[in-house]
């Protein structure tokens, strides 16, 4: 397979190469969730028929959220707006409160003992830290909508845990992990918690603003350290982004300043570059049909942005098959499968052939990134 740049490389071995299970126990399964956020390499990109291929059907059943495949330890929670829609996980990872009852009947799924071996029945938090900071990454905590527990998260995989901190609240030893679930953000709603219609009245304000004095409110209002600013800019965001339901004309007007607050947020380095040119391409594909994407970059310019702001096409191969991963790798990897699902609807409307077979490639990578093991688990 050819990239545009000329390289060549091959996916050949992709499929072929098995894991190495060498010197693995329960911890490595946890640890594993959080730096990668994938269970067996299954995540909030995954489909549902191949998810349960591998830990079994008859598992799932509905709920008022959508459906739910509660296979035991491992959970996935799927939605889809219209019927004729694939199911699309809404969030996934470990009930690791089970842990007591599933390894005092042995019910933890066949798939993950046969990789890892047998589950002890509760997990600590500091002794699942300890280890995530052995592998090169740390959670970060952040806050908590649970009384007497504790949050933490992993910012790239976006994995999240909530841990008991009062046992007399939970009936459970201090330490001990609840829930390992993802994706998830940092709660940024938290940070500026009753201030819902402030950020109502701020959209409504902005609105109307032409560039220089939209310009000049955004210096005077966002705030200056992080992660604050970051959480202040979500939140603007979000109440932006739910006015673009409304009616067509209203709708619009939304929209435009949606992907105008997206720009400014790109240019002031609250969002990579290359996240920037996702959300222009996910943006794109949903206003397509509408006046909304006059004045904004075509379809083939915002992947050709995407392309340059992002690693090789022959990096990318290499992250699939090289083993052990180094943590910068781990971290690139789960970026690129986050931004080639959310990116992969546009292949339709892109123009050029060429750009198109290359868009194709990256395509390919996605279910190999993260192949497990990353790691030797003995860093």
């Amino acid at each position: 397979m050819q990239s545009l740049s000329g390289e060549r490389y091959s996916t050949d071995a992709i499929a072929v190469l098995e894991p190495d299970n060498t010197s693995m126990g329960d911890l490595d399964f946890f640890v594993d969730l959080m730096i990668t956020g994938t269970v067996l390499g299954f995540d909030h990109t995954s489909d549902l028929a191949d998810v349960e291929e591998t830990f079994g059907h008859g598992h799932t059943f509905e709920a008022s959220s959508g459906v739910i495949s509660d296979f035991g330890l491992v959970e996935f929670g799927w939605w889809r707006d219209r019927p004729q829609d694939e199911w699309a996980v809404i969030y996934f990872g470990a009930q690791t409160h089970r842990l007591p009852w599933l390894t005092s009947d042995d019910q933890v799924e066949s798939p993950l003992v046969d990789r890892y071996g047998g589950f002890r029945p509760r997990l600590d938090v500091g002794e699942l830290h300890a280890a995530v900071q052995a592998r090169g990454f740390t959670l970060q905590e952040r806050p908590s909508y649970n009384d007497g527990c504790v949050d933490y998260w992993e910012p790239t995989s976006r994995m999240g845990l909530i841990a008991v901190t009062d046992p007399d609240e939970w009936e459970e030893p201090s330490g001990t992990v609840l829930k390992m679930l993802g994706p998830g953000g940092r709660y940024a709603w938290l940070s500026f918690q009753g201030s819902e219609q402030m950020f109502k009245s701020y959209a409504d304000h902005v609105l109307p603003l032409a560039e220089p004095r939209l310009a000049a409110w955004l210096d005077k209002r966002e705030p200056d350290a992080e992660p604050r600013r970051t959480d202040w800019w979500h939140c603007l965001r979000s109440v932006v982004a739910e006015r673009t339901g409304g009616p067509s004309t209203e709708s619009a007007r939304w929209w435009r300043l949606r992907t105008v607050l997206d720009r400014h947020a790109a240019e002031r380095g609250v969002d990579r570059e290359d996240e920037a040119a996702v959300n222009l391409i996910t943006t794109l594909v949903e206003v397509r049909d509408s006046d909304v994407a006059d004045g904004l970059p075509t379809m083939d310019e915002a992947v050709e942005g995407w392309l340059a702001a992002t690693t090789t096409l022959a990096n990318a191969a290499r992250l699939c098959t090289e083993r052990p991963l180094r943590p910068a790798d781990i971290r690139l990897s789960r970026r690129l499968r986050n931004q080639i699902h959310a990116i992969q609807p546009c292949l339709p409307y892109v123009a050029s052939a060429v750009l198109a077979d290359e868009l194709r490639a990256w395509i390919e990578l996605k279910r190999p990134l993260l192949r497990l093991p990353v790691s030797n688990g003995a860093e």
